[in-house]
């Protein structure tokens, strides 16, 4: 195992977490304040990014094996950054649904890129160790991130929001496609 290695895949998880993070506890007050939306809808929304992420994953794995981590994983988070800016523009609970799918698909994409890498950089004897440090780093950046979006839509509101959890994301995608190198992809 290659310790430089895996220090850059576990901040990359963290910083592609962060960006995700911000968004969770905020994104049902965001859609009932801008759309009067009903629980039904919150949970028709919800189901829609989770059926995706789940039909998707196993495709998105062949695509990974094909075409190569790194690609696989920037193009997840470059249509993540896209999705979170796309909640500016949303005008009508309809787009949500679609911006939904969007997170779906990118989440498909990422994952499986993202495992793919830390088993290979994981040494023999040591890869359970290494995807319990990279999941709870995740776990710990999409906390914190919670937090602190409760702070920015307080004092900033919701596109600036959406503006930094693109950057997050996107800046994670630039960032894995500079280190992809370092990384033997």
């Amino acid at each position: 195992m290659r310790s430089r290695q895996v220090v850059s895949l576990i901040l990359l998880g963290t910083l592609s977490s962060f960006g995700v993070g911000l968004l969770g506890p905020i994104y049902p007050i965001f859609v009932v304040d801008r759309f009067s939306a009903s629980l039904i809808d919150l949970g028709t929304l919800y189901t829609i990014l989770c059926l995706t992420v789940a039909i998707f994953k196993v495709p998105a794995g062949r695509l990974v094996d094909k075409y190569g981590k790194v690609r696989i994983f920037f193009i997840g988070v470059l249509l993540s950054a896209l999705a979170s800016l796309s909640y500016i523009f949303a005008s009508e609970i309809s787009h949500l649904y679609i911006i939904e799918f969007t997170f779906g698909l990118s989440a498909a994409l990422q994952r499986p890129s993202l495992l793919s890498l830390m088993a290979d950089v994981g040494g023999e004897g040591k890869r359970g160790m290494l995807f319990g440090l990279f999941e709870s780093s995740y776990d710990i950046a999409e906390a914190l991130a919670a937090l602190l979006a409760a702070f920015i839509v307080s004092r900033l509101g919701f596109e600036s929001l959406f503006i930094i959890c693109s950057g997050c994301q996107a800046t994670s995608g630039l960032l894995m496609l500079k280190s992809g190198r370092r990384l033997g992809q």
